[in-house]
């Protein structure tokens, strides 16, 4: 077929040379040497007789093609006045070659050429490219001068290039004959010439630029040829030493070791004497068997003797001993490897751990002389990261590292020829649901960021050819319906794995952070998505529309409809590419394509929003849930999605029943799969693909330690089958006579697979908590997991060494410079970091820590209502903040301050009550301070100085040596405004209790001081919490930052309640990216827990719509942990109190009925007043 030139340049990266001149690049075209280097794994793979189907239809490179050298600086040649633009090394003949300048000056340009070397059936040459002097005139002449010879810096060269041209026969010419893609080879280091950007794009094979004038980038390029023809040609001075040059697509991608078997058995019967010779692990490379002959026996020298043995191999000792000729999974040709015939080797590549040798019983041969090898090839890796359980480590932690080397063994075998390739017995070739996997595996061992490049270049280019807008479109004959090109166009020929596609780049930028790869792959994403978009998806409803002749993969076995998954990852993949299409927008610098990318942006939202709306109208979401579904569902991100739009706005919630209902049907959802995750009724997943995919959901939840267990008894499993790599599918009840089976076939299995190597980055995930939040780890948390003793895991990022090690009393982390560590709602910056163990707590450990203080139930009614009868105090509007406390010798007698607001400010009242429900005798505590006063607009009392702050104690004031109690408290200097910024907070004290006063005429915190003020509290001070805790004093206060409104929790200390010192670590609390807390955390109110030795903090987040009552717990008052789960949302009061906010909390313990009471401003249908709910029903 004959591909279409495309019209847009794209630029080239550099290839470093692994074995020729490391100060010289060689540019490709984009994808260029990545798909000849997987054309030419296909064809290994039919020689090398793999039993294997590979559909889609695959790129193949473009044997002509043009580059364009930018920002040259250029030097004259000293044989006369001639400059010389520049001189290169490339394997394809020059068609045509011109100078182009920024100022639309353009000048033909010859060239001489050398041959240097005639390796691998290519040919090699120097070409220079020269301007005679006429065009350095005519350059002069449009107003140009030459400076110091550099009269052509700022221009362009383009070069036409043909790897066809010089080649023999009329066949190797030929359209369907794999011609190496052109390449120019560049010193990096020069003295005499400066090379900016190259770029490339491919010339259509019906293009004659030999011949005719063409026209590029608008300008008529006038055409010239060289005087010198290829016989004729000089030998290169570049050919140092007589050494072959070798371009990258001719390179070894790997090494060559030798190794030996670990044990050798011997048997022989009356026919054949035969060994079976056990590597002891799973290797992929080439047999060789060296014969030593008998004295009196002389081996024939000919080429053309029949092998006098035979070869048998297996990766499974069952396989090897098969004889069977149709059950032989791979070639065991054999070849001559010397001149006598002594020594043989296998005709292909074999993955194996067994060879059995088998020669005849005539004594021809000794089977006890035979020497048996295998050279094995394996990628090299430079920098691998690691898991280490240390020499004293458990049994379990000892299996534990048997399956993270496994894993990373397995991933290891599986990058080959710089491709990660899914098995290494079949199919060894790339599929994309491996790359889902071993792209996080190999982030956490071995950071190899060209095997993922080169992986979805050429999965990305697969069916291309078939969408419309494509840069290298098959012509065809026949026009075809478009919908049908699409479904050809699929990547690996299946559905799922084109969605798959766009998630894997997402994942590659959020592990690896490669910015360049997405700019030079984003025109594919962007055809793809367009075509996937307009032809497959349901206008109205979003959905993916499937074809009835695609093929949906999503696992081996699904039990239900594969629809219903297939609909997850369509959002998740539109999802993926919303935040790619994003990420170029930041990186666009060109107007016009920011327009572009800004139209993308919007047609992806658009679909995606309106596959949300079809989720969200469903009448049960998770209706036809397969385990597959509700894996998916957590990973992907779609639950909180559909919660955030089901929510709507916070600062003006929908408190409508359709809205309410809606909410309540997404709160359900994560629940729902967490039970069907954990559960046993829906089918397990079939292979180690998506039992890494469901590992990484129990992860997601919060339920590690669920995780664990079944990398455990996943993978530990297969370890019991005396695996030495993991394999391509498993089932928990197979044994090792079951492991080889599949497809119908005894010995079909790959026993070495990509997509099993998944625990390299499930243990540092399960055990440390270490991801990245943001591209390319510049920000990462840790969290390590209840229960760990001692672990090292090291992982290279682009930044450095993220190297994290946990012993029994401390987490030191290494943090590369340019990342941030986030633990504990703690950063951490570049450098060396340790934190006592005795500080840390786990998500997880705050999830069952949680457990004390859930299953509330509501009281219907405001406590105290919104416009309470107050004398003297008719106008209040809104009641808001209670806190409850006691006087010292009144054990029955509970009072309750409360704020209100009557249109001016806010004012603090006090009620009082002997059963905690019903609250009488309501009078004013503290009233507005005097006209320019910092509390002038308002006070609101609270943070009061208690006897103690156990959690069930008494809220008993605490009197002072001077017979006072004492309180901090907010407060506001403007009135008539709601909470008019800034806020600010004092110190009050009064001496019975119910009537205060300030008690420090200055603030005691602002946005003025004391101390630095951060950007996080810059614009308003809020309500302050008192702890007093061995001698120190503890100020909780939430702060605003704007423009965003947010707010969080921050900390200060004193040792008198007079002078305040803010905190170095401030804010403890930050919000979420996501979830019920993304615009505040606020309000915090803390006590000790007692039982459990633990400080636990209640406070509100505001996020998914409303306000929520949230928990954190902390072993020191610093650093805390919080339940992302609220302890009480917003709407839980079904008469509506508080649908549209619940938070602002006081919480008390009553030891009549044993019994929490959790007092909290309640806003809904009733308007804004004091509610309450109980952990027993009243």
């Amino acid at each position: 077929m004959a591909a279409v030139a495309s019209k847009q340049w794209a630029r080239c990266n550099a290839n470093k040379s692994k074995s020729s001149d490391p100060h010289r690049c060689t540019y490709y075209g984009p994808g260029e040497l990545e798909t000849y280097i997987h054309t030419q794994l296909q064809e290994d793979v039919k020689k090398a007789q793999l039993k294997i189907w590979y559909p889609g239809i695959w790129h193949r490179p473009s044997p002509r093609a043009l580059f364009r050298i930018h920002a040259l600086s250029v030097m004259r040649d000293n044989s006369g006045d001639d400059l010389v633009l520049l001189r290169f090394i490339s394997n394809s003949m020059i068609v045509s070659t011109w100078l182009h300048s920024s100022t639309q000056f353009t000048s033909a340009l010859q060239w001489q050429s050398k041959l240097m070397t005639t390796t691998s059936n290519e040919r090699v040459y120097e070409h220079t490219l020269i301007s005679h002097p006429s065009s350095v005139e005519e350059y002069q002449e449009r107003n140009h001068t030459i400076v110091d010879n550099d009269c052509f810096k700022g221009s362009c060269i383009i070069i036409a290039l043909d790897t066809r041209r010089g080649e023999g026969s009329s066949e190797e010419c030929s359209e369907t004959h794999l011609h190496p893609p052109p390449c120019i080879s560049l010193h990096t280091i020069s003295d005499s010439t400066t090379i900016g950007k190259v770029e490339w794009r491919p010339i259509s094979y019906d293009d004659n630029l030999s011949c005719d004038d063409t026209e590029v980038d608008g300008f008529i390029i006038p055409i010239t040829t060289s005087n010198c023809d290829d016989n004729t040609m000089l030998s290169s001075s570049l050919n140092e030493e007589g050494a072959p040059f070798l371009f990258p697509h001719q390179e070894d991608l790997f090494k060559v070791s030798t190794i030996y078997p670990t044990t050798i058995e011997h048997n022989n019967t009356q026919t054949s004497n035969e060994i079976m010779c056990d590597f002891g692990k799973e290797v992929l490379g080439q047999v060789r068997i060296t014969i030593v002959p008998p004295s009196e026996l002389i081996i024939s020298s000919s080429s053309s003797v029949e092998p006098p043995i035979q070869l048998r191999v297996g990766e499974t000792r069952a396989e090897a001993l098969n004889d069977n000729g149709e059950h032989f999974e791979q070639s065991i040709d054999l070849r001559a490897d010397d001149a006598d015939n002594t020594s043989w080797l296998s005709s292909h590549l074999l993955a194996f751990r067994y060879v059995r040798i088998i020669v005849a019983a005539d004594g021809t041969i000794d089977a006890d002389a035979l020497s048996v090898v295998c050279l094995s090839q394996e990628t090299q890796i430079d920098n691998a990261g690691s898991l280490d359980f240390g020499v004293n480590a458990s049994s379990v932690s000892q299996v534990d590292q048997k399956i993270w080397d496994c894993a990373a063994a397995t991933l290891n075998l599986c990058i080959h020829q710089n491709f990660i390739v899914d098995g290494i017995k079949r199919d060894r070739l790339p599929w994309l649901g491996d790359v889902v996997v071993s792209l996080m595996a190999n982030a956490y061992s071995f950071h190899n960021t060209e095997c993922i490049r080169w992986t979805l270049s050429v999965l990305g280019r697969c069916g291309m050819e078939k969408l419309n807008g494509s840069t290298n479109k098959y012509a065809s004959e026949e026009e075809m319906d478009a919908r049908v090109q699409v479904t050809e166009s699929h990547v690996n020929g299946i559905v799922d794995y084109s969605l798959w596609f766009f998630i894997c780049h997402w994942l590659y930028q959020r592990y690896f952070g490669d910015e360049s790869f997405l700019k030079q792959e984003w025109q594919l994403l962007e055809i793809r998505l367009i075509n996937l978009v307009e032809l497959c998806s349901d206008k109205e409803k979003g959905w993916f529309v499937e074809h009835e002749s695609e093929w949906v993969f999503i696992d081996w076995t699904v039990e239900g409809d594969k629809s219903v998954p297939l609909q997850i990852i369509w959002w998740w993949a539109l999802d993926c590419a919303h935040d790619l299409a994003n990420s170029m927008l930041l990186m666009s610098v060109d107007d016009d394509a920011k327009e572009a990318l800004d139209s993308i942006v919007d047609l992806i939202e658009d679909v995606r929003s309106k596959l949300e709306t079809s989720f969200l109208e469903s009448h049960d979401i998770q209706t036809g849930y397969t385990r597959h579904a509700h894996l998916l569902g957590v990973i992907s991100g779609i639950y909180s999605r559909l919660f955030d739009r089901a929510s709507g706005d916070w600062w003006n919630p929908d408190t409508s029943d359709e809205r309410v209902k809606m909410t309540k049907k997404c709160r359900k959802l994560v629940d729902e799969s967490k039970a069907a995750l954990l559960g046993t009724e829906l089918a397990g997943v079939a292979t180690p693909y998506m039992k890494h995919l469901e590992c990484l959901a129990l992860i997601r939840l919060d339920e590690r330690s669920a995780a664990l267990d079944q990398v455990r008894k996943y993978w530990g499993g297969m370890l019991e089958t005396g695996a030495t790599t993991f394999y391509e599918a498993f089932n928990e009840e197979e044994t090792i006579s079951d492991v080889a089976a599949f497809y119908d076939r005894p010995f079909a299995r790959s026993l070495c697979h990509a997509w099993s190597a998944g625990p390299c980055a499930l243990y540092p995930e399960i055990l440390l908590g270490i991801r990245p939040l943001s591209d390319g780890w510049k920000e990462w948390a840790c969290s390590p997991l209840e229960g760990v003793s001692s672990v090292t895991s090291e992982i290279h990022t682009t930044y450095g060494t993220i190297r994290v090690q946990l012993d029994q009393t401390q987490l030191r982390v290494s943090v590369p410079d340019g990342t941030t560590l986030k633990l504990m709602n703690k950063s951490y910056e570049g450098g060396l970091h340790c934190i006592p163990r005795s500080v840390l707590i786990s998500s997880e450990l705050a999830k069952q820590w949680s457990k004390k203080y859930r299953g509330w139930h509501y009281h219907e009614k405001h406590v105290i209502p919104p416009n309470p009868t107050i004398a003297s105090h008719e106008g209040i509007q809104m009641t808001d903040v209670p806190t409850v406390f006691q006087l010292p010798g009144d054990d029955d007698t509970f009072y309750m301050s409360f704020v209100g607001f009557d249109g001016i400010g806010y004012q603090s009242f006090i009620a009082e009550s002997s059963d905690l429900v019903e609250w009488t005798n309501l009078r004013l505590a503290m009233g507005y301070g005097e006209e320019g006063a910092f509390d002038h607009g308002g006070v609101v009392l609270g943070a009061y100085h208690y006897e103690s702050y156990r959690i069930d104690a008494p809220r008993m004031l605490k009197r002072t040596k001077n017979d006072k109690f004492l309180s901090l408290y907010g407060a506001y200097k403007k009135k008539n405004e709601y909470e008019a910024d800034p806020g600010y907070q004092g110190l009050a004290s009064s001496c019975d209790g119910i009537n205060w006063k300030r008690e420090k005429d200055e603030y005691i915190l602002s946005i003025y001081g004391p101390g630095e003020v951060d950007d996080w509290e810059k614009h308003s001070i809020y309500q302050p919490w008192l702890v007093e805790h061995d001698g120190v004093y503890y100020n909780f206060y939430n702060a605003k930052q704007m423009p965003e409104w947010i707010e969080q929790i921050g900390i200060a200390t004193s040792q008198c309640l007079y002078d305040w010192e803010r905190h170095c670590d401030n804010p403890i609390i930050s919000v979420s990216k996501d979830g019920f807390d993304t615009q505040f955390c606020s309000d915090a109110k803390v006590f000790w827990d007692e039982d459990r030795k633990h400080w636990v903090m209640f406070f509100y987040g505001v996020g998914r719509g409303a306000a929520h009552i949230m928990i954190a717990f902390s072993r020191d008052l610093i650093h805390w942990e919080r339940d992302t789960t609220p302890l009480y949302q917003a709407g839980g009061n079904l008469s509506g109190l508080d649908k549209k906010y619940a938070h602002k909390v006081s919480i008390v313990y009553n030891p009549k009925n044993d019994t929490f009471y959790m007092f909290y401003c309640a806003v809904g249908d009733k308007g804004r007043g004091i509610g309450l709910i109980t952990s027993k029903p009243l």
